[in-house]
């Protein structure tokens, strides 16, 4: 628990203080471009923690780790000496004004589509999304029988390449494609799929329907997805332990980290799969196992421990498998993108995943979607710790949809937003003339209490979430 808080705090704090630094370099950055001054520079609010003067500008570390400002020279704040009323942010041309507010959001979509890039340069071994289907009646049962007795079968394993003409890396792939359609309303999806599971390239393919018009946005999640029908699989693996579970029947029964199971009562175990499988179906039984150590055999016996999953009691031993790489190799795929190619994948992606958020948005507002999709700050931690201990890939992925979320979010015309001031500049545009000042303080105030309450939703819908698990 508490090294699971630790990760979450220094995830969070790595990820909001990139993203809100870049959001506010935006800021900074056209400013000094239109000579604008810039007094402060501060990440965080409230009382400065660190503090450093560089040329004319404050930079500082505050106590609130929840967002920053820019705040630049301005009459409105106070008294502006005569030989820099030039320099002053009012002063400025609506156009200038217009982009040295837009320039914090654009910065933040900018900045995603660079992450997606460079993931793309670099590229990243992941393994296939590879399935076999379950013996119940499912969507992906009822889709793949489409193909004939092949797609009817229970044992054949299946590899998705692509999903409605886009190459798929992944579940996660999968995952973001289901969720693309539910979102837009869908009410089906064509899987492009091959029995060709270790092949680097599919040689034969088959195309499905997928029906998705069941799954509920409101009840939408990753685990929705895999409750469609897609049963794991994993290639076949021979018998080697890697992690033995301390006080477990494994543990018990004297068995080590690789070890290599070969018998159970005499029976030859063919691969890792069926050993599960007969210990599963073995709750509680005694067993002699036969095993290899450093070249030696050995017996032991092994009382398998019993426990209950949905109302079937089943065995456990207690060990993971070892899983060796060059088997794993052949069942994962790596895409890696030459620089152009690799900018336009992360255009690609970067669109999509704007788009994905502007109609949740709009569903939001209509009333279609609950609010209670609304993530706050608990939740934006707990998804840091998570990614950041998952992997580098993982957490700049975070990052680049969080640096999306933000840019997105500061775009919408509320007030005390940078939408809501771009909004008014575009009145000025239109009009000639600034909005009022007594209906700018009186828009700010409304904005502070639309920001107040969404962000207290946001908040309980987070605490709702934990007390749920």
């Amino acid at each position: 628990m508490v090294t699971s808080l630790a990760w979450s705090l220094l995830g969070f704090v790595v990820i909001i203080g990139v993203l809100v630094t870049i959001h506010e370099w935006g800021h900074y950055a056209v400013g000094r471009w239109f000579k604008v001054k810039a007094e402060v520079f501060s990440i965080g609010f409230g009382k400065p923690i660190w503090t450093r003067k560089v040329g004319e500008t404050q930079f500082q570390l505050a106590a609130i780790p929840l967002g920053g400002y820019v705040r630049f020279l301005d009459e409105r704040n106070g008294p502006v000496a005569e030989d820099e009323k030039h320099r002053a942010f009012n002063r400025q041309s609506v156009y200038k004004r217009f982009a040295i507010v837009a320039a914090g959001p654009a910065i933040n979509l900018v900045f995603a589509w660079l992450v997606y890039v460079f993931i793309y340069s670099v590229g990243v071994a992941q393994s296939k999304a590879l399935f076999t289907i379950e013996p119940e009646v499912t969507p992906v049962s009822e889709a793949m029988a489409s193909i004939g007795e092949l797609g009817r079968s229970t044992e054949q394993a299946w590899w998705i390449t692509q999903v409605n003409g886009r190459d798929i890396y992944g579940w996660q792939g999968v995952s973001q494609a289901v969720g693309e359609g539910v979102i837009n309303q869908r009410s089906h999806l064509t899987l492009t799929v091959s029995p060709n599971i270790d092949a680097s390239t599919p040689l034969q393919t088959y195309y499905v329907e997928l029906p998705i018009n069941h799954l509920n946005i409101n009840d939408f999640s990753a685990d929705r997805v895999f409750e469609m029908g897609w049963a794991g699989y994993l290639p076949p693996l021979p018998a080697k332990l890697d992690r033995v579970i301390s006080a477990s029947a494994a543990d018990q029964a004297g068995l080590r980290s690789g070890d290599i199971i070969d018998r159970v009562d005499g029976e030859r175990v063919a691969s890792w799969q069926a050993f599960v499988a007969w210990v599963q179906a073995h709750p509680g039984e005694t067993a002699q196992i036969s095993y290899r150590r450093d070249g030696a055999e050995f017996n032991t016996w092994v009382q398998l421990a019993e426990i209950e999953v949905n109302g079937v009691k089943r065995g456990q031993f207690g060990a993971s498998v070892y899983q060796d790489p060059e088997i794993i190799r052949q069942y994962q795929q790596t895409q890696q993108l030459g620089l152009w190619a690799a900018s336009v994948a992360g255009y690609e992606q970067t669109k999509t995943l704007v788009s994905m958020t502007l109609k949740m948005l709009q569903r939001m507002v209509t009333g279609e979607v609950s609010l209670s999709h609304l993530s706050g700050p608990i939740s934006i931690a707990d998804f840091s710790g998570q990614a950041i201990q998952s992997g580098w890939v993982q957490f700049l992925t975070l990052m680049a949809l969080l640096s999306l979320s933000l840019g997105i979010l500061n775009l919408l015309p509320i007030p005390m937003l940078d939408g809501g001031h771009l909004t008014y500049y575009i009145y000025e545009m239109i009009r000639g003339k600034p909005v009022s000042e007594s209906f700018e303080m009186a828009a700010q105030r409304v904005g502070f209490l639309m920001i107040a309450g969404l962000t207290l939703l946001a908040i309980s819908n987070d605490l709702l979430r934990l007390s749920n698990g």
